[in-house]
């Protein structure tokens, strides 16, 4: 809430609200404790990691992804006034932040030597380059405390990125790891397939956009469940590469149903068991085995092999991925729109919405209140109200977990997305000729 919603508020509960200025110093006094307490959460989670990983009998150091989101994405020109770097960590189920950067250009004082204020960032500093240090920033975070190392960073495939954890190992002596996001990798996969020229006649009532459509989502799956098979099943880096590869490389003649080398190379595939009922194709375009010339075959294994290289498998062989760091990016800009400048409280808005996401809304505004100095008691109408929405949105959380979420959320999706398969139907791609059909003989 800002300080016309609290005025607002204030106005039809008949209170004179107070000042602006005095409401923007209890609004200031508000952002700085919430930094702190989430500072102090953060210094938590590393600890917490660290006995988790020392109880597995494993060695202390952590797995943790990086990005970073603007307040408006630079395009050509640069906008972006300030942007928000988490470092989330992959080996606990509760995905715990261990260190957040955040970079602003604003500042509200006028006479400011900008030592210790709300600009973190010089006016004429290139906002982009804030991916560098902001992982620099963040990785000194969590090494000065001493309470875990980092054993390897994944980030998408940004070149500035890697170039600044190479210089990072460099300059302090350290061996981290880089990973790709995996599914970052498939996404590109999706895209070339659907970018393919096929120069194969489609059968009579095929619609080529659909086709490739399907095709390259089904491509995407199929390479997914490969891949996350033989993660299981080999451990070994040379054998995942050498298998994943084989694997890759059959995709093509499997959907132009040819299973010679299926049983060998492939971890999917159930043509074996097409005699019991158990086989089927209504992942592939129109429900049936490809029938590409064997250029257009070529072509879309080339895509395949491209994508999925050596190098690339060698980059992604964890199957690691920033989708935690993406979704913490959403629950910032709730607390904070992209739209909205934030002059002061930027960095208090971002750690309010980390502490949120951490442990919860209703458990996170208790803490909140009390660092604050207020007194709220157990049978009080603000504790219920925050204790039942904290047990609410764990009964969500536990809920979308669920086997039964996942496949209802999975076959609605599909008939979404098949919708432009149905013929004659309201979704068809192809153009209404309802216009025609009822004219009745009127001309307009």
């Amino acid at each position: 809430m800002g300080m016309a919603d609290v005025s607002l508020v204030l106005s039809c509960l008949n209170i004179n609200p107070p000042s602006d200025s005095l409401m923007q110093k209890k609004m200031n006094l508000m952002s700085d404790k919430a930094t702190t307490v989430n500072e102090d959460k953060i210094c938590n989670n590393q600890h917490y990691v660290s006995r988790i990983l020392t109880l597995s009998g494993k060695d202390n150091s952590a797995d943790v992804q990086f990005d970073t989101s603007f307040s408006c994405r630079p395009h050509g020109a640069e906008k972006a006034k300030q942007s928000f770097a988490p470092l989330i960590e992959h080996n606990t189920s509760k995905k715990f932040v261990l260190a957040a950067s955040i970079s602003s250009k604003f500042c509200k004082k006028k006479a400011c030597t900008h030592d210790n204020c709300s600009k973190t960032l010089a006016t004429d500093q290139s906002i982009s380059s804030t991916e560098r240090s902001s992982l620099h920033t963040n990785l000194n975070s969590v090494l000065k405390r001493r309470v875990l190392n980092i054993r390897s960073v994944t980030t998408d495939a940004s070149s500035q990125v890697a170039k600044a954890l190479r210089d990072y190992n460099t300059e302090n002596k350290t061996n981290m790891k880089h990973y790709h996001c995996f599914i970052h990798k498939l996404r590109t996969l999706e895209k070339k397939n659907r970018n393919i020229n096929l120069n194969s006649k489609l059968k009579a009532g095929q619609n080529k956009a659909i086709f490739l459509k399907s095709l390259a989502s089904g491509i995407r799956t199929r390479a997914r469940m490969e891949l996350t098979n033989l993660k299981f099943i080999r451990s070994n880096e040379a054998e995942f590469i050498e298998r994943s590869t084989k694997a890759l490389e059959n995709i093509d003649p499997c959907f132009a149903d040819s299973h010679v080398a299926c049983s060998k190379q492939s971890t999917v595939c159930q043509h074996h068991l097409v005699h019991y009922g158990k086989y089927s194709v209504k992942h592939l375009p129109y429900g049936q085995h490809l029938t590409l010339s064997k250029d257009d075959q070529t072509t879309l294994k080339d895509a395949i092999m491209n994508t999925f290289n050596t190098e690339t498998l060698r980059s992604v062989k964890e199957l690691y991925s920033t989708n935690q760091c993406e979704s913490m990016h959403s629950t910032i800009f709730n607390y904070a729109p992209k739209l909205t400048c934030w002059t002061r409280n930027f960095s208090g808005l971002c750690h309010s919405a980390t502490h949120s996401r951490t442990l919860g809304r209703g458990r996170a505004t208790l803490i909140l209140a009390r660092v604050v100095g207020i007194n709220v008691k157990k049978n009080s109408q603000m504790y219920i109200n925050l204790n039942r929405i904290t047990q609410k949105s764990q009964y969500h959380s536990r809920r979308k977990k669920s086997q039964a979420y996942k496949q209802s959320r999975y076959f609605i999706r599909k008939g979404v997305s098949n919708r432009p398969l149905l013929q004659e139907s309201l979704y068809s791609c192809d153009p209404s000729t309802s216009n025609q059909d009822h004219s009745y003989g009127i001309k307009y």
